[in-house]
Formats: C-alpha cells, sequence, structure tokens
C-alpha cells in the first residue's frame, strides 16, 4: 500500500503544469530591464521557453531537462524541497510554483516581498491552453500564449495524420504502463489518455475512468493490449521492460506472446506542456517500432 502511494505521488509530481493563478494583477514590469522569473516545476519552465520568455528563466528545479540551455541554470531543488536559500541567492522577481507542493514556500517568499504564482496540478491537455494565457497574461503578452496553443494543435494534427496514413483506420491498441509493481498504467482520466485520443491511437485502459489506476492480472488479460509501452524516467523512479516481463510472465496476452513491449521517454510524457506534440510523436514512433504498419497489400494487417 505505502509503495502504491509513493508510485501515485510521484505521478502528480511529474504531472505538473500550470493550470491557475492567483495574483490580481496580470503583467508587471522591473523598468527596462526583463524579470527574473524561477520556475519550480518542468512544465513551467518549458511554458516559459515556448511562448519566448526564456531569456527571463533565471532558476529552475533540479529535474529541468529541456531545454537544452536549462542545464546551465541555477538549480533550486525538486519538487519537494525547493531551497528558499537557493532562489533568494538568484533574486528573482517572479516566482512560479505549484500549490500543491509549494505553498509554504511561495507564502514565505510573498512575506518576503517577491512576486509569486501558486498554481494547480495539471490533469488534463486542454489545461494547457489555460496554463499558457495565465503566463502570457501574467507576463504582459497574451498573444504568445494563442500562437504556441495552435501550433500544438496544428502539430497534433500532422502526428493524427501519419497515424491513420501508417494504420488506415485500424490502429493497434495501446496500454502505457507507469510502474510494474503493481501493474499501474495511464487510465481514461489524465494528460496521456487525451494524447492517445488526439492522435487516434485507442488506449487499451480508457475505459478506466482514473488517471493513474492500479490493475490486476484478469484486468489485463480482459484488456489484451496490442502494444504494452513503458514510460521510463531519466531521474527518479523507474523500470525496464524485463521488470514487466518477470512481473506478467505466463500471462496470454497479445503485447506479450508477439513481443510488443516499447519504452518511450517519460519526460515528455510526464512534463504537461507546450512539447505534446513531441510526446505524442514518440508514442507513434515507439508503437510503430514493435507493430509495423500496412504490408503493400493493404487487408492484411501486420499487428494481427
Amino acid at each position: 500500500m505505502k509503495k502504491t502511494s509513493r508510485i501515485i505521488i510521484f505521478l502528480l509530481a511529474a504531472l505538473t503544469t500550470l493550470t491557475f493563478c492567483f495574483y490580481p494583477e496580470p503583467g508587471f514590469s522591473v523598468g527596462k530591464r526583463k524579470p527574473r522569473i524561477v520556475s519550480l516545476a518542468p512544465s513551467i519552465t518549458e511554458s516559459l521557453f515556448a511562448m519566448g520568455f526564456g531569456d527571463n528563466v533565471a532558476g529552475v528545479t533540479d529535474y529541468d531537462l529541456y531545454p537544452e540551455e536549462v542545464k546551465r541554470l541555477p538549480k533550486v531543488g525538486g519538487y519537494y524541497d525547493p531551497s528558499l536559500e537557493k532562489i533568494l541567492v538568484i533574486k528573482p522577481d517572479l516566482v512560479i510554483g505549484v500549490g500543491t507542493f509549494h505553498s509554504d514556500l511561495l507564502e514565505r517568499l510573498e512575506n518576503l516581498g517577491i512576486r509569486t504564482l501558486s498554481l494547480v496540478v495539471h490533469e488534463r491537455l486542454d489545461d494547457i491552453r489555460t496554463a499558457l494565457e495565465r503566463i502570457a497574461a501574467e507576463l504582459g503578452n497574451p498573444e504568445a500564449a494563442e500562437k504556441t496553443w495552435k501550433n500544438i494543435l496544428k502539430e497534433l494534427e500532422y502526428v493524427k495524420g501519419t497515424v491513420e496514413k501508417v494504420y488506415r483506420g485500424r490502429p493497434p491498441s495501446v496500454m502505457v504502463v507507469v510502474w510494474h509493481d503493481p501493474l499501474t498504467v495511464a487510465g481514461g482520466y489524465n494528460y496521456i489518455d487525451d494524447i492517445l485520443q488526439a492522435i487516434g491511437l485507442p488506449n487499451a485502459a480508457g475505459d478506466l475512468r482514473y488517471a493513474f489506476p492500479v490493475i490486476d492480472r484478469e484486468g489485463l488479460l480482459v484488456r489484451d493490449p496490442d502494444v504494452l509501452v513503458i514510460a521510463s524516467a531519466s531521474t527518479g523512479m523507474t523500470f525496464s521492460e524485463k521488470d514487466l516481463e518477470t512481473v506478467l510472465k505466463g500471462l496470454p496476452v497479445k503485447a506479450l506472446k508477439r513481443g510488443r513491449i516499447a519504452t518511450v521517454s517519460a519526460d515528455s510524457l510526464f512534463h504537461p506542456g507546450p512539447r505534446v506534440a513531441v510526446a505524442a510523436e514518440e508514442l507513434v514512433n515507439v508503437v510503430t517500432g514493435v507493430v509495423g504498419g500496412f504490408e503493400v497489400n493493404e487487408k492484411e494487417k501486420v499487428f494481427d
């Protein structure tokens, strides 16, 4: 039970992006210079860079990996333990955090006269638009959010077109596994399911109306996915294809019998933000890599 709780907490921490901000006055000025911003979540950082505010970012978390330049920025800690002292050394004009994890820290910063945004944990794909709009409004450039969101939709449509071309309207079912023991998957109420729907790949666990449900062996057999996709993180909790095969050994599931287990980077899947299309493309690439597409004879499905 304790292990399951840790898994869920880790997933909630990873799936952080902005949905609502509670500062009363959008747009602010610090004179002629650009405001210095400390970001307390990778999705916040990526949103800032995507909208052209990358030069404002002065500090990030230990988990920030994208874009490349953030690796050279000062680090202020992780999701649970950002350092007040490290933030103060940076002398930020604005600190953006997630209320679920950073409420006490943000309150302390406000008491010290530092402007903050307290945000809620992201749940769905549509929340990204709100997130972008809130950031852009705070920084006085709402057009940046509109442009970025339009680009996201355009990129997702492109990936959807690829899926339709490769599978001719009959794509394989996919189950995204976020932990192997207990078997924890992406259900039908989260950002990952939204991506799968947007690009036309069926989520084998989409009928489970939870973010990350734990399913038993019978539940896996009933859903019998064509492909099992492991979301592997570069930092934090992770597991291998061998780990999953060991836990599921002996189950007559199509994905297992035919060796259709693939691994995708969790860094894009678990950082809901402007890199939605990157996550979508990675999913399609790994699925196609183990399943293939149609042969010359389009009546033959290679994943049957």
